[in-house]
């Protein structure tokens, strides 16, 4: 507001001169000034608030899925079945479905992972090996892709790719504790791939089992040094067999076939493999995968139906036994006795209440 000032300089000479005359200093009055008056604000609406969008809610989830083996090894077979049973418990009603490939090799993986998520086609990559580094190299292009790679080997990388594991310990040692019973040579085997952790903890978990019910039990290990050879674990069970082993913990393929010629006692890995070879398998241990990857479901769906970025964690997911991520199979009636089974049953009470902890060792056994 401007404000108007009068001159004083005129009045005052106008005031001295009057004094001067009436020799009196004369009292002005007081010249107060109207307030000024101050306009209203003026009143500014409140701008309109458009709603977001709405947010389509996934209803599928397509899964492909990557195995640098043939895809019949227990350990891709695993992962299938806890896929299965992902999609009959149909997390968030989403519909999942899963095709796989096979026989990736490890130098091939990167272009194969850029190649599946450039398709459009995928909602969840899973690579059921080593393949951090594919997915570190694509993960970023694709960031409403989940990425999982699994086992022993990897490194955390964290946003939208997550590291899943499993060590079946506590199952092998149910296992164990079968073939320590049913052992009648007293002593038993195991043909595995390589000494790596996924791969030590079961066989020490395995002969630990034994040794429980059966101190004085001898074992032998062989590692055939390839993922996938069954030619040469049928061999090394052979030989296995002929130095006096009688219950045959077979980590690879192969190892059945020369149980069954030689009438002695096999355990499977992984899977439920009674169909394999009913006359042979007592029971086996059994990997269960799917809460690890329904974290990874969880962690997907809350970014694309809310807008939450996944946040993977630098570390595996992984659950052990007590919490659901393993078990045994069902032991064969036709072979194993009820007393036998009755002490296997026992020790996975324990082992599910806390009572029994068994140790993971998962360094190369001795």
């Amino acid at each position: 507001m401007r404000l108007l000032r009068t001159p004083l300089f005129g009045l005052a000479i106008v005031l001295a001169v009057l004094g001067a005359a009436c020799g009196e200093d004369p009292e002005p009055a007081a010249t107060t000034a109207a307030p000024a008056t101050t306009a209203a604000p003026t009143t500014t609406a409140a701008p309109t608030t458009t709603a977001a969008p709405a947010v389509e809610e996934p209803s599928v989830m397509r899964v492909a899925f990557i195995a640098p083996d043939p895809i019949d090894d227990p350990w891709y077979q695993s992962m299938l079945h806890s896929l299965e049973r992902l999609a009959e418990k149909r997390p968030y009603d989403l519909e999942i479905s899963t095709e796989w490939f096979e026989s990736i090799a490890y130098g091939d993986s990167e272009r194969i992972f850029r190649d599946l998520a450039a398709s459009g086609k995928y909602d969840m990559i899973l690579g059921s090996s080593t393949y951090s580094d594919a997915v570190s190299a694509v993960m970023g292009d694709y960031p409403d892709i989940v990425f999982i790679y699994a086992g022993s080997g990897n490194d955390p990388l964290g946003g939208n790719a997550f590291w899943i594991d499993t060590f079946i310990h506590e199952p092998a040692y149910l296992t164990g504790v079968a073939a320590g019973l049913m052992t009648e040579t007293g002593k038993i085997g195991v043909v595995a791939n390589f000494p790596f952790p996924n791969v030590n903890a079961p066989v020490n978990g395995y002969i630990a089992g034994a040794q429980s019910v059966n101190p004085d039990v001898e074992w032998e290990v062989t590692f055939i040094e390839s993922w996938w050879d069954p030619a040469t674990a049928k061999e090394a069970a052979s030989a296995q067999i002929a130095a006096g082993a009688d219950v045959l913990y077979a980590i690879v393929f192969g190892v059945f076939e020369a149980a069954e010629e030689a009438g002695v006692y096999g355990v499977g890995d992984l899977v439920d493999a009674v169909a394999l070879a009913p006359d042979v398998v007592l029971t086996s241990t059994v990997a269960k995968w799917d809460q690890a990857i329904e974290v990874t479901i969880d962690a997907w769906w809350d970014q694309m139906a809310n807008g939450v970025p996944m946040n993977a964690p630098m570390e595996r997911i992984m659950f052990h036994m007590p919490q659901g991520g393993g078990d045994i199979a069902p032991l064969n009636e036709a072979l194993v006795p009820a007393d036998v089974r009755d002490k296997v049953l026992e020790a996975r009470d324990q082992i599910l209440s806390g009572d029994l902890v068994v140790e993971l060792n998962d360094a190369p056994p001795e």
